[in-house]
């Protein structure tokens, strides 16, 4: 009985909870009674019209664009010095000078040796050289078609000819009617050179290579045929390869001396050739031991560093370091607050050195990596600062503190952060009060926003009065 009695009470219970409920989701939701209202003092704040910016802190240096090592490729004594630490340089301007007189002497005696395979003497030999070896040649080739006979010798050619035809159309992809026909000619070629060796066995060999001797047991005079062998052949067109390479190699020694640069040309080869290549590669490498005496802005820039006096001898290592006057500003922000980071973004920078002063630009690189900073990651990033209406001087190495605008909107609406209620993901209200104090809850589209206030895109206008909450009460 006592059970049944308690789960009557209970019913009765949950029937109580629900009816409050559902008069509080009245009183927010539906139209609440201005006494109500009045028992628990509302705060309530103006929308008004104002600047926000949501900004991002770092720290950062000044550095240069870009610094060069300068160093000698070989050793020497200093003769001079024709620059200073801070000076302004020029792209090509000799900023240091060693010893050149041994560099010199070197240069001019490779050139002699080059002149002397130049000479007009020189030159006729080389047209001597290239007679000869096409007399060779052509030795050579009358002794093959003594041995083959010349109709073979002239069948062989055209075939050779006919066959690197057809290779020519394959490898640019000719039409098939024309590499039909290429293909005919090759075979057209090979008869005639199958009737060629046909007549040279039977008519050119048993008469060309007709031996007679006489028997020394009967004294009786004998006949025999004794062709060429194979080996004999091949040492034949052996000796055609050999010419023809000796020929072309006087030909191109003799067309190089022939013109106005002798070394214009190194990639050539061939005996008398290679003579004159590496006297060409001897005068180049002279004359790069002699620009070496010199060294010589690459750019234009700053002198940051001079590690050089007359009368030093000095190496290979680095003298001299320039810096170009274009500066970037290197800077590291937190990790948490990489998502407000992308290249393009204002940033604003006072220097330790100007705390007076901001200076502004604009974020051109993020590093793909993060970066330790002091055994914390950061966002390591990179950005162009405007210095140019400034008369102030700005030093590699000036630290300064950064703020990136991540978000700005001037003019706009705005109610305390307090004042937004999240209806669901992406979506937002206020309660606005009316006329008559009761409140009303008033969709609202939001923008930028910071830990006090938010931006109102629309659902408001400015002098709009909204809730932050209720007093707190005892």
């Amino acid at each position: 009985m006592l059970k049944i009695k308690n789960s009557r009470w209970m019913i009765i219970g949950i029937v109580v909870v629900l009816l409050a409920s559902a008069a509080g989701g009245y009183y927010f939701f539906g139209m609440p009674s201005k006494a109500a209202a009045e028992a628990a003092p509302l705060q309530t704040a103006k929308a008004r019209t104002g600047d926000l910016s949501i900004v991002v802190s770092g720290a950062g240096n000044l550095v240069s664009a870009s610094r060069v090592d300068l160093g000698f490729r070989a050793g020497g004594t200093v003769l001079a010095v024709n620059t200073q630490v801070g000076q302004a340089v020029t792209q090509g301007q000799v900023l240091v000078r060693l010893d050149d007189s041994a560099a010199r002497l070197q240069l001019a005696t490779k050139e002699l040796a080059l002149q002397a395979l130049i000479s007009s003497d020189a030159l006729n030999e080389a047209e001597i050289a290239r007679l000869s070896a096409q007399d060779v040649l052509n030795t050579a080739i009358t002794n093959l078609q003594y041995l083959i006979s010349p109709t073979v010798y002239t069948s062989e050619m055209a075939l050779s000819r006919a066959q690197a035809a057809l290779d020519e159309k394959k490898a640019a992809n000719a039409p098939a009617a024309e590499i039909t026909s290429a293909e005919s000619a090759v075979k057209y070629a090979q008869i005639v050179l199958d009737a060629a060796q046909y007549t040279y066995r039977a008519d050119y060999a048993p008469v060309i290579f007709l031996y007679t001797y006489k028997d020394e047991v009967t004294n009786e005079t004998l006949e025999t045929v004794n062709p060429p062998t194979e080996d004999d052949i091949s040492l034949a067109r052996a000796k055609i390869r050999a010419a023809e390479l000796a020929l072309e190699d006087t030909n191109v020694y003799f067309e190089r001396l022939s013109s106005k640069d002798a070394c214009a040309d190194l990639t050539a080869v061939g005996t008398l050739t290679s003579k004159l290549t590496q006297a060409c590669l001897d005068v180049q490498s002279a004359q790069l031991t002699l620009d070496g005496a010199n060294l010589v802005a690459p750019n234009t820039g700053i002198v940051a560093e001079l590690n050089v006096a007359v009368g030093q001898t000095v190496g290979t290592t680095p003298v001299v370091a320039i810096s170009t006057d274009e500066k970037f500003l290197h800077f590291y922000v937190e990790e948490t607050d990489l998502a407000q980071m992308k290249t393009g973004l204002p940033v604003r920078v006072t220097f330790d050195a100007y705390p007076g002063q901001v200076f502004e630009g604009v974020i051109e690189r993020i590093d793909p990596e993060l970066a330790n900073v002091d055994g914390s990651l950061a966002v390591s990033a990179w950005a162009t600062l405007d210095t140019s209406r400034s008369e102030d001087l700005f030093l590699s190495g000036m630290t300064g503190e950064v703020e990136v605008v991540a978000g700005e909107a001037r003019g706009a609406v705005l109610v305390p952060a307090q004042a937004l209620r999240e209806l669901s993901a992406g979506s937002y209200a206020v309660f606005m009060v009316q006329p008559d104090g009761s409140l009303k809850l008033t969709p609202v589209s939001t923008g930028l926003r910071d830990l006090a206030n938010v931006q109102i895109l629309s659902g408001l206008k400015a002098g709009d009065v909204v809730s932050t909450g209720v007093v707190e009460t005892k």
